[in-house]
């Protein structure tokens, strides 16, 4: 008798002491969760349709492609790329005879183009038009880089 309750003894210290070493993992990515994964996250984009609001302004939007969980409390950096080079436009920075900057919310990324005062008006291709030139971007489309650290 003494023999299967010290048997029974170790069974259950073994037990306890297994199930109390295990340590429970949690996989949500919340932004409060300080184990939650914080490497960057990459989404590439085409600039190509272009539209010209009421201030002048060619606006190429991305609606919804930023996932609100990913964007809380993360800093979201977005970048042209050309010439073999990533050039950040969270700001405006002069471009092609105007200023490029980017603007995101929590869902959405905005690429935004603005003829300098200075450029004289010139004719360019008008890509999706059947004039083959008119008064339009000097560019038919951008490639961007959103980065969510």
């Amino acid at each position: 008798m003494k023999r299967i309750f010290f048997m029974a003894m170790i069974a259950n210290a073994l037990i306890i002491s297994g199930l109390t070493s295990c340590k429970k993992e949690d996989l949500s990515s919340g932004p409060g969760n300080p184990s939650a994964s914080t490497q960057p996250s990459t989404i590439n984009l085409v600039a190509g349709r272009w539209v010209k609001n009421t201030d002048g302004i060619y606006v190429s939007t991305f609606p919804g492609i930023l996932s609100p969980a990913n964007t809380s409390n993360r800093t979201v950096k977005i970048y042209l790329l050309a010439n073999g080079r990533e050039t950040q436009i969270n700001h405006s920075i002069p471009f092609m005879g105007g200023d490029l900057w980017a603007t995101n919310t929590e869902t959405d990324v905005r690429i935004n183009f603005r003829f300098s005062e200075q450029t004289p008006i010139q004719l360019y291709p008008l890509v999706h038009s059947d004039a083959p030139f008119a008064l339009g971007l000097p560019f038919s489309y951008l490639v961007i880089k959103a980065v969510i650290e």
